[in-house]
């Protein structure tokens, strides 16, 4: 008798939690989207860009008599090719929140097989472009808005555009960030 009254305590237990589980994904599925910030011009039109959130592995190195060398991180997006296409001169349009213009950068990434790697594991170690008015045709936009173009064309590859400023996602050190594709001729 004991072990049957048990096992509906268990099964009315379980099906508590996953009735929880199912009511938290409707609530969460709900929320509202943040306002896109950034866009890109596609045939005159404001395109919302999609954010990416880079992924983190760490080589662990080797240890030689309680002396680690060679460890090191490494920062990437996944996918071998971004879904946005580019011309070598593209548009983009930011409306900057809690940050300035200046604060927003392009870097080109490393092509690998499967995904994507930023040159370094640290966005300050990394060649960057920063949108400054040396780099780019920067136009005012009502809004608080910026229309930026870069002066020189992106030479065809993979690219990011990052605010420098954001805060970590994770413990990690992930971050996020916009990316584009400029295809060879």
């Amino acid at each position: 008798m004991k072990s049957s009254s048990m096992i509906k305590k268990t099964l009315l237990q379980i099906l508590s939690l996953i009735f929880l589980l199912g009511i938290s994904n409707v609530a969460y599925a709900q929320m509202p989207e943040p306002e896109p910030t950034v866009f890109i011009m596609v045939n005159g039109n404001q395109t919302p860009m999609r954010t990416i959130t880079s992924q983190t592995e760490e080589k662990k190195g080797w240890d030689i008599q309680g002396i680690t060398v060679g460890k090191k991180l490494i920062r990437y997006f996944w996918g071998k090719q971004s879904k946005q296409l580019t011309d070598q001169k593209p548009c983009f349009v930011i409306y900057p929140k809690e940050c300035t213009l200046n604060d927003y950068a392009l870097i080109r990434l490393n092509k690998r097989r499967d995904h994507r790697r930023l040159p370094y594991a640290e966005l300050n170690e990394c060649g960057y472009t920063r949108i400054n008015i040396d780099s780019f045709v920067i136009e005012n936009l009502p809004d608080m808005g910026f229309s930026v173009r870069p002066k020189e064309g992106l030479f065809p590859g993979e690219y990011i555009l990052v605010n420098l400023k954001q805060t970590p996602c994770n413990e990690s050190g992930d971050i996020v960030a916009y990316d584009f594709s400029v295809p060879g001729k």
